[in-house]
Order: structure tokens, then C-alpha cells, then sequence
């Protein structure tokens, strides 16, 4: 608990520092650390480190930070690690991911993931093909599997981004997902008061549950390469108590 809470408070102290004049430029590499936990239980979390490259530069300045991957709608390709610690339960995940773009822009994106838990790997596998049908708008089905008795899943997905006049915009999504046993669906709604700060709501419905989330996110721009990230989330009408809660940082270069 204490090394988890001793993380936690170096991510939070990096509010401290006075954030420069940041101008912004193109990246092409992203890399992040995050930690995702509950306010019930702060030492029981989840670690997160990624890697992102993009084929070409990513526009950073004229949307919001969170989104200027989404909207590059360019080749990428990208490499997880993460960790769950909760309880008396931990695991290890590994995963690679990359999607292709093409000239029409339709694209095509595939994962493959690991997952190490008591003495066991479990392989997972996903393939995706979309559209993108305007500058900040995709559509996709997709199809994902695994082994040892993975659930076998296939869907549709929504996401738009519409820009506004006074403010950043507002980032929507829809999501159906079905299995041998459940058809889930989540739609999301994410208005940006600026490139930074979002709030948000979400609807999650499958044969168990049904339940609306709300969310807020800020993307502290601390220096040119160098930001940090920050997300509440609490789940209404649901036996999951507490609020969900997350700290990361962010390089780009």
C-alpha cells in the first residue's frame, strides 16, 4: 500500500511545476505511464504503461490533447504492459496492436494480448476493419477470440468528434458487442470545455446490468514533451461503490 500511495503522490505532485509556454508541435511518438484504481481501496489499482508511433506527424493544436490520436486517422502502431494488482489477486499483461490506414481511408487494425494469472496464459486476438467517413468520424465492425475458453465476441463501432464555436467540442461513441451469451451496448458523450478538460456521461446497457456513468478527464500541458492526465468516474444506480480514479503521465516527441 504505502510504495502504491508513494506513486501516487509523485504522479499528483507534477501539478506542482509551473507549466511553460507549450507550442504545441507535431509527435510522432507517445509514451505513457498511468495508474487506475478506486477511492474505496486506492492501493488496490491497475498499471498501465503504453508505446504509440505514428507513420506520420500528429497534429496536436487544433483539438483536444486526448483526441489528436483519433483524429490523425494515420498508420499507427503501438505496445501495452500492464499490471492489476488488487487483493489477493495480481497479473501480467503484455499486448501489441496496429492498425493500418489506407489512401481511401478505410483502415484495418489487429491486437493480439497476453495474460499471465495463477500459473496460466490466456491469449487474445482481435481484428477490426472501418471507415473513416469524414475528418473526425469512424465507423467499424470487429471480431475477438481467444484461448482457453475466451468468451468469442463481434460488434460495431461509432465515434464522432463535432467541433463547436465557443468551445472544443464534444467527442461521441457507440458500441454494440455480442456473444453466445449477452448482447451489450454503450454510448458516450464527452463535451470538451477546452483541449483539456472534458466532462462526460456514459449509458451501459447488457442482460445484467443497466446502468449511466458520469466522468471528467483534464490533460495538464506541462512542457512541450511532457504532460500529465488525470480522470474521475462514477458509476449511478450500481452496486460498485466509490469513484474511479486515475493519474498518468504522458512524453511525446
Amino acid at each position: 500500500m504505502k510504495n502504491s500511495t508513494m506513486s501516487l503522490a509523485i504522479l499528483l505532485g507534477l501539478t506542482s511545476m509551473s507549466a511553460a509556454a507549450a507550442q504545441d508541435n507535431a509527435f510522432q511518438h507517445q509514451a505513457s505511464l498511468d495508474y487506475q484504481t478506486n477511492s474505496e481501496e486506492v492501493s488496490d489499482g491497475f498499471w498501465k504503461a503504453n508505446y504509440r508511433y505514428y507513420i506520420a506527424p500528429v497534429d496536436q493544436s487544433n483539438s483536444p490533447y486526448a483526441l489528436n490520436g483519433f483524429l490523425a486517422q494515420t498508420t499507427n502502431l503501438g505496445a501495452s504492459y500492464s499490471k492489476l494488482d488488487v487483493a489477493n489477486f495480481d497479473s501480467d499483461s503484455y499486448g501489441v496492436d496496429g492498425t493500418y490506414v489506407f489512401a481511401s481511408k478505410w483502415f484495418v487494425s489487429a491486437s493480439y494480448q497476453q495474460i499471465e494469472a495463477f500459473n496460466t496464459d490466456v491469449n487474445f486476438y482481435s481484428a477490426e476493419v472501418g471507415y473513416y467517413f469524414n475528418d473526425s468520424s469512424a465507423v467499424s465492425a470487429f471480431y475477438a477470440d481467444g484461448d482457453n475458453n475466451t468468451v468469442e465476441a463481434y460488434g460495431l463501432n461509432l465515434r464522432s468528434f463535432v467541433a463547436l464555436e465557443s468551445t472544443a467540442g464534444v467527442d461521441l461513441t457507440a458500441n454494440w458487442a455480442h456473444t453466445d451469451f449477452d448482447d451489450a451496448f454503450n454510448l458516450g458523450a464527452d463535451w470538451y470545455v477546452n483541449n483539456s478538460w472534458s466532462v462526460g456521461a456514459g449509458y451501459h446497457n447488457n442482460d445484467a446490468n443497466d446502468d449511466f456513468s458520469l466522468r471528467t478527464a483534464y490533460w495538464l500541458r506541462i512542457s512541450d514533451n511532457f504532460s500529465a492526465n488525470f480522470n474521475l468516474s462514477k458509476l449511478l444506480d450500481s452496486d460498485v461503490d466509490g469513484v474511479g480514479m486515475s493519474v498518468g503521465v504522458v512524453g511525446r516527441f
